[in-house]
């Protein structure tokens, strides 16, 4: 079934005045703009649908990457970008502040395309994502967090998925973790025929993501559910 584009075209504002990539731990206050940071971590699961390129997966990563990257993220925040491909590797993990209070075209660019490089090797490492999005939270107590794991669902390879559960759990257990956004979860029929990939992720997670705290979205509403998301996280600063 081919995929359908959910989310509306990203466009980028220019900005002027590069980033300062430091780190640090004190409250914004540049240019006279004060809000409480956030700790903003991004997940991309690139293993299963990421490869296929008629589900334009990959493409969806990188486009809710770049919205989180260029509406959410503002100076004083700790950004911390993930990808899971047979295991986790960092992306990026700073603080940003900046001359201007977002960060600059060329840098969502450069971390949006490194988020989707496709995967080398077989397996999946999606509840290492989550333990490793869990150890990231931990580094910035004093800061409110919210996690953007954007994933198909798909559990099959990975070793750990009998802790699924149990790790995603042990995320939402940290009391500075305030937003958990699942996207692109997949409607396809999961492996044995029993319902949709997105219905055994739930299941795996054992209720866990029945949390006040979890969003999801699945890979088809994208577009409708990331208002949402948008709106809780401006909430959040308040």
């Amino acid at each position: 079934m081919p995929y359908v584009s959910p989310l509306s075209t990203f466009s980028i504002a220019t900005v002027a005045t590069a980033a300062l990539l430091v780190a640090s731990g004190a409250q914004a206050d540049v240019l006279g703009l004060k809000s409480s940071p956030l700790h903003i971590i991004v997940v991309a699961d690139m293993t299963g649908s990421s490869k296929n390129p008629a589900f334009q997966y990959a493409q969806q990563a990188k486009l809710i990457a770049q919205n989180v990257l260029l509406n959410q993220v503002r100076s004083g925040d700790t950004v911390t970008l993930l990808q899971v491909c047979s295991s986790v590797k960092t992306i990026a993990d700073f603080e940003f502040l900046g001359n201007n209070a977002k960060l600059n075209k060329s840098d969502i660019l450069r971390y949006s395309g490194a988020l989707i490089t496709p995967c080398k090797g077989k397996g999946s490492a999606l509840t290492a994502g989550f333990n490793m999005a869990a150890r990231s939270a931990q580094k910035t107590p004093q800061d409110q967090t919210v996690v953007v794991y954007f994933t198909d669902g798909a559990f099959q390879d990975d070793p750990q998925s009998a802790q699924l559960g149990a790790t995603f759990a042990g995320l939402l257990a940290q009391k500075n973790v305030k937003l958990v956004f699942l996207a692109g979860l997949s409607p396809e029929t999961a492996s044995g025929g029993a319902g949709s990939i997105r219905d055994a992720f739930n299941t795996q997670l054992k209720g866990a993501n029945s949390d006040s705290r979890v969003l999801e979205a699945g890979a088809y509403d994208l577009r409708n559910i990331y208002p949402s998301f948008a709106a809780r996280v401006k909430a959040l600063r308040k």
